[in-house]
C-alpha cells in the first residue's frame, strides 16, 4: 500500500463513529431513493398494461335469464353495429373465496368463453417470462394476486362459491399477469366439470372501436335500452379510479425523494466538514511538507468517497427490502402492483449520492485551499 493509502485505511477505522454516521446517513438516502423510485415504477403504467395489454374489452354485458325475442334481436343487432370492434360470448360468474390474513370475502370473476376468441379480448401470460398461456378445453387459469392470497400454484385444487351458495372446485392450470380484480379464465371442458353441466353463455366482452370514456359510456346507455341485458361493467370506471390513487401516490413519492436527497446532502456536508474543522492542524502540515492542493483534499476526502461507496451499497439492500415490503403490503386484497425493480433505479439512486459528494468535494477543496496553514499550526488543540 502506499503511504496515502495507508492514511486512508487508518483514518477509517480511527474516527469508527464517523465513519458509521456517513454509511448509515448515505444508506439511507439510497436506500429511500431504491424505494421511492421504484414504487413510483411500480405505480407508473399499471393502467395501460392493465387495460391495453391485458384487459382489451371495454364493456361486459350481463344477459337477462329470459329476454324477450326482440331484445334479443335488438342485442345481436347492436353487438353487430358499427361502434363494436369485437365481441365474444362467454359465461359470466362473480365468485366469491374467503381469503387473504383478515379472511374477508374477495370476489372473483369467471369468464368461460365459447371459443378462442377471447385471446383477441384478454391477455393471458406469465408475469415473470412473458410466456403466452393458452386457455384449452380443460384449462383453468387465475389470476396472479388470487393465487398468493390462495396459495394456490400450477396442480393445486381450489374451491369457490358460486351465486347458489355452492363450492365449484377447479384444478390450476396456470397463473396470469393481472393487478386490478381477480379473475378466473376457465375452459368449456373443465366449466362443465365444476358446474355439473353443459356450457351456456350469459354475458359478452365487448370491444368499441372508441374506447374513449364518453363514448364507452355512451355504448352502455344503448346497451341497456335493448332490455335484454341485468348490467353493463365499464373499464373506463377501474381505470379513472386506479389513475386517481396513482396520481396522489406520486406526490407521496416526489415528497419521499426530494426527501432523501435532503438527506444526503446535510449529512455528507457535516460530516466532512467536521472532518475538515477537526483535521485542520494535519491538513496544515502535509501542505507544509509539499503537498499539492488537490492531494491534500483526496487525502481527507478520499474517505468521504469510500465510505459514501459503502453505503450505497449497503442503501441497494435496504431500499430493495422496503421497496418489496411497501409493495406486498399496500395494495388492496384485490389488485398488486408489480414487484420488479428496474436497473435505472440502482443508477439513479447511486447518481444522486455521488454528485452530491462531488459537489461537495469542489466546495470542500477550495475551503482547505483557503486554510491559513501558520494561524493553523500556531493554534493550541
Amino acid at each position: 500500500m502506499s503511504f496515502t493509502q495507508k492514511v486512508t485505511a487508518r483514518n477509517l477505522f480511527r474516527y469508527k463513529s464517523r465513519m458509521f454516521m456517513t454509511i448509515f446517513g448515505v444508506a439511507g438516502c439510497t436506500g429511500l431513493l431504491v424505494m421511492g423510485l421504484g414504487i413510483r415504477d411500480s405505480l407508473r403504467g399499471i393502467t395501460n398494461i392493465q387495460f391495453h395489454d391485458l384487459i382489451k374489452y371495454d364493456l361486459v354485458l350481463s344477459q337477462k335469464d329470459y329476454p324477450t325475442h326482440s331484445a334479443k334481436q335488438k342485442l345481436a343487432a347492436k353487438l353487430d353495429g358499427s361502434a363494436v370492434s369485437q365481441s365474444a360470448a362467454v359465461n359470466y360468474q362473480l365468485l366469491t373465496k374467503k381469503a387473504g390474513a383478515d379472511q374477508s370475502v374477495q370476489s372473483i370473476s369467471m369468464i368461460a368463453p365459447h371459443s378462442k376468441k377471447l385471446s383477441s379480448l384478454v391477455t393471458l401470460r406469465n408475469r415473470t417470462n412473458q410466456q403466452q398461456l393458452t386457455l384449452r378445453a380443460d384449462s383453468v387459469i387465475i389470476s396472479e394476486k388470487l393465487a398468493n392470497l390462495l396459495k394456490a400454484k400450477v396442480g393445486t385444487t381450489i374451491s369457490l362459491k358460486d351465486t347458489s351458495d355452492q363450492v365449484r372446485t377447479f384444478k390450476v392450470t396456470g397463473i396470469t399477469e393481472m393487478y386490478t380484480g381477480h379473475y378466473l379464465f376457465v375452459g368449456k371442458k373443465a366449466y362443465q366439470t365444476a358446474f355439473k353441466k353443459a356450457w351456456t353463455n350469459n354475458a359478452y366482452l365487448v370491444k368499441l372501436k372508441d374506447s374513449g370514456y364518453q363514448n364507452v359510456n355512451h355504448q352502455a346507455r344503448k346497451f341497456m335500452e335493448t332490455k335484454a341485458l341485468t348490467t353493463v361493467v365499464q373499464n373506463t370506471n377501474n381505470r379513472r379510479t386506479i389513475n386517481n390513487v396513482i396520481a396522489g401516490l406520486g406526490n407521496v413519492i416526489f415528497i419521499l425523494i426530494g426527501m432523501a436527497t435532503t438527506l444526503a446532502l446535510v449529512v455528507i456536508y457535516n460530516l466532512t466538514n467536521i472532518n475538515v474543522s477537526e483535521r485542520v492542524r494535519e491538513l496544515s502540515t502535509i501542505k507544509v511538507l509539499g503537498f499539492y492542493d488537490r492531494e491534500t483534499t483526496m487525502y481527507i476526502y478520499r474517505e468521504t468517497i469510500i465510505l459514501s461507496l459503502i453505503g450505497i451499497g449497503f442503501g441497494y439492500l435496504l431500499g430493495a427490502y422496503l421497496h418489496h415490503f411497501i409493495i406486498t403490503s399496500l395494495p388492496p386484497a384485490n389488485a398488486m402492483f408489480d414487484p420488479n425493480l428496474r436497473l435505472t433505479n440502482f443508477l439513479i439512486s447511486a447518481l444522486i449520492p455521488g454528485g452530491i459528494t462531488l459537489v461537495l468535494a469542489f466546495i470542500m477543496h477550495y475551503k482547505i485551499k483557503a486554510v491559513d496553514m501558520l494561524a493553523a499550526l500556531k493554534s493550541v488543540d
